[in-house]
């Protein structure tokens, strides 16, 4: 596609410059020149640019279909190196068999559009392996797009049959490709529910933080409670001084429980200074009131309830992220329902895969270790699935 482009641009400056447009090409000279690309053993890009003229000035479309075919293997060859030029492959098969007027091109166009197609698929297999086990999501859509990819290869491979219904090899492609599919289906399946698995997880996360942003607001709000009361109202006898620091010594004991809870829950690090500092308050707090110091006593009930207050609002600001996110899996959910398209034929029927892991990022990795070991099968595919050259009977 890209020398069809320069071709293209090369032509339009011609014509801005004043230049008058190549002649047509004789069939007969076009058949030699195919026939030259077909045979020269020099470089890619001379039978590239042959061919290329061939199919801009020839008008024989029997013999624009054969050059516009061997472009295409061309490019797959050229793909070896540059996997980019399998885009062009395809777009020359495509062009090759909406040309072709014999059955034999069609077919083998046909055929090695499915061919492209199906290393199109496997050309970023090892950027995909470099793949974080942890980006289960990342690992789905990759996976999605190669199984649209190669069900263009098997569409390609079952046209075959519409005009060479005797052809027993690519056949066995569709055969093959579906067995593939099914096996990415199968991993996409697996892949889900370790996602799913990581959300009810989160969400048990978040659920925590709610509780305990709730619980340690309520310990604020009674601190402060306390506070005030030890300012406004002193005790006046022994038994009533009891009573307030024995209140004092509860709120601290569930103060410390909610330290605990909180310390079991991710990225509270933070919190739990919080939460120590106003423990620290509270023991002098304590300490004051069994002294008689009822001002200093006050103070420091003020210093533990401002310290859980702030200890709730970031437990609050870690539950609200938690319920951020799980809006945005939502919406994201619905607009996939909503641009979801399973019109693709062929495909084969899904079934459930019964393997389940522990451990989330083993399961990913073995997953990886399973896609590479099936690139071995593969290969009994690409020694004989390989592109092959038009011979010269045309």
């Amino acid at each position: 596609m890209i020398f069809t482009v320069l071709i293209s641009v090369l032509t339009i400056a011609q014509a801005k410059a004043g230049t008058p447009p190549l002649p047509a090409m004789d069939p007969q000279i076009a058949r030699s020149r195919i026939a030259e690309a077909i045979a020269d053993d020099g470089t890619l890009a001379g039978r590239i640019e042959t061919l290329v003229d061939v199919v801009e000035r020839c008008e024989d479309p029997a013999l624009v279909s054969v050059a516009q075919y061997n472009l295409g293997t061309t490019m797959i060859a050229l793909a070896q190196d540059e996997p980019e030029r399998l885009d062009d492959a395809v777009a020359y098969f495509r062009d090759a068999d909406r040309t072709a007027t014999q059955s034999k091109i069609k077919s083998k166009a046909r055929f090695n559009l499915g061919h492209a197609y199906y290393q199109m698929a496997h050309r970023a297999d090892a950027d995909a392996n470099q793949t974080q086990p942890s980006d289960l999501e990342g690992m789905v859509e990759s996976l999605k797009v190669k199984i649209a990819t190669l069900m263009d290869a098997a569409g390609a491979f079952r046209s075959v049959m519409e005009v060479d219904p005797t052809n027993a090899q690519a056949k066995g492609n569709v055969e093959r490709v579906r067995r593939e599919v099914k096996a990415l289906q199968d991993q996409i399946e697996a892949l889900e529910q370790m996602i799913e698995q990581q959300k009810e997880q989160q969400r048990q996360e978040q659920q925590q933080k709610q509780e305990s942003a709730d619980k340690l607001n309520e310990l604020a709000m009674e601190q402060q409670k306390q506070a005030e009361e030890t300012a406004s109202n002193p005790p006046e006898n022994a038994q009533e001084q009891e009573q307030q620091s024995q209140s004092q010594q509860e709120l601290s004991e569930q103060t410390q429980n909610a330290s605990e809870e909180v310390s079991g829950q991710q990225g509270t690090d933070e919190v739990l200074e919080k939460l120590k500092e106003a423990q620290e308050a509270q023991q002098r707090a304590q300490e004051a009131m069994e002294a008689g110091d009822q001002d200093q006593a006050a103070k420091e009930q003020e210093k533990a309830a401002q310290a859980l207050q702030e200890a709730a609002q970031q437990m609050q600001e870690m539950a609200d992220q938690g319920k951020e996110g799980d809006k945005g899996d939502q919406d994201k959910a619905e607009q996939d329902k909503q641009g979801d398209d399973t019109g693709e034929q062929g495909e084969p029927e899904d079934e459930a895969n019964e393997e389940q892991g522990d451990e989330i990022s083993e399961i990913a990795k073995e997953l990886l270790d399973k896609e590479r070991r099936e690139r071995e099968r593969r290969q009994a595919y690409r020694a004989t699935g390989r592109p092959v050259k038009v011979e010269k009977d045309w």
